[in-house]
């Protein structure tokens, strides 16, 4: 028998799984795909339980589409309808709480990245592809935070019309606060937000991760300083199976969380006539609105701004802050003066040679920390 008649035959045998196999190249890119055995620890299986997590993330959003419209007036009470009848509350609550997982596993496996030197030896595009994953979520976050509607969801079209006005081009763009307090007007600005959540974003994030993925199977996978290096390889298969495995711990502890322990709706938008803020004079910042954790820094840095430093409009905490996030998260494989992956505790933490890269890793979370405690600390103007 022909060598491609026998091949063809095999196919048939092993069924329609082996047909999905071959037209998508999942052999090549799954069993064929080999990776050092050290790196199947839960240090390095951070990255696929986010990119698990994110997808979770797109499905349960793709299911609130079903049901959310970007109503200024009707938003903040579909949102408690929802978070009221059922199984859309569990929906609900489970894409709201794994919005903090996502920034938790973010953090932690740059971490582990920075530390394992996953950048050296030409991959210093890996690692700035990373940062702009992270400013993805990062979007994700922002405009999936308006959406909630509240008077903390109404704060986040507020601070772009402030950023507006600070740049004098609030009128222009018809981005004002006059415009945000009324119901027509606000509708445009939130069906604004509601596109980049559901389009803008998530295309960003496959286009990256995808480009993430193909650098790490191109450029290899660091090692882990923390073992002894076997130079025994093994399926990248072996590695997914860990993303399950992990990703079925941690993320089964958020659906718990999701079924019993609900989400608070919030106080209703300031602009709508049932609301206890309606006609207020202040900004959401001032009657006391203050963001989710995961982008809670950027209210503190507005605060630590305008009330610490005196600088007006507040906004500029914001961008300063993240400026230097971005700035210096941009600049760690450049200022890493080792050239290639460290090999055990000393040379991870040299900091003769590792000093500056350190220093702006510690001015990243030094920004955010002060951010987070700020935020927490703030009480209303």
């Amino acid at each position: 028998m022909p060598t491609h008649a026998a091949d063809a035959a095999t196919r048939r045998r092993r069924g329609f799984g082996a047909v999905i196999e071959d037209q998508f190249a999942l052999r090549q890119l799954v069993r064929e795909y080999l990776i050092p055995a050290e790196t199947n620890n839960i240090w390095y299986t951070l990255g696929g339980v986010l990119a698990i997590a994110l997808v979770l993330e797109v499905l349960t959003g793709f299911l609130l589409t079903l049901v959310y419209a970007p109503d200024a007036g009707r938003a903040y009470g579909i949102v408690k309808d929802l978070l009221g009848d059922g199984l859309w509350a569990v929906i609900t609550n489970f894409h709201f709480w794994t919005a903090y997982v996502i920034f938790g596993l973010v953090m932690l496996h740059m971490m582990r990245v920075f530390l394992t030197g996953g950048y050296r030896g030409g991959k210093q595009g890996l690692w700035t592809g990373g940062v702009i994953l992270a400013a993805c979520v990062f979007l994700a976050f922002i405009t999936g935070e308006s959406l909630h509607w509240d008077e903390v969801g109404f704060a986040v079209p507020w601070h772009i019309s402030e950023f507006f006005q600070a740049i004098g081009l609030a009128t222009a763009v018809n981005y004002t606060f006059a415009q945000l307090r009324d119901i027509a007007g606000a509708t445009e600005r939130l069906g604004q937000i509601y596109a980049v959540h559901i389009s803008v974003a998530p295309l960003l994030l496959l286009l990256f991760v995808v480009l993430h993925y193909y650098l790490i199977k191109v450029k290899g996978i660091s090692l882990p300083f923390w073992l002894k290096e076997t130079g025994r390889k093994v399926a990248f298969s072996t590695h997914i199976a860990e993303w399950f495995k992990y990703s079925g711990v941690i993320l089964g502890a958020v659906l718990l969380l999701s079924i019993f322990v609900q989400r608070d709706a919030g106080i209703a938008p300031q602009l709508i006539p049932s609301s206890p803020l309606f006609g207020s004079p202040h900004g959401p910042g001032g009657n006391g609105a203050k963001p989710t954790f995961p982008i809670g820094w950027t209210h503190g840095m507005n605060v630590f701004f305008g009330q610490f430093l005196g600088i007006e409009p507040d906004i500029w905490g914001t961008v300063v802050g993240m400026v230097i996030i971005a700035g210096a998260m941009i600049a760690v494989p450049f200022l890493d003066r080792v050239d290639r992956a460290p090999r055990g505790w000393r040379e991870a933490f040299d900091w003769r040679k590792r000093g500056w890269a350190f220093l702006a890793v510690g001015l990243m979370w030094f920004t955010m920390i002060l951010g987070f405690v700020v935020n927490f600390l703030a009480v209303p103007d």
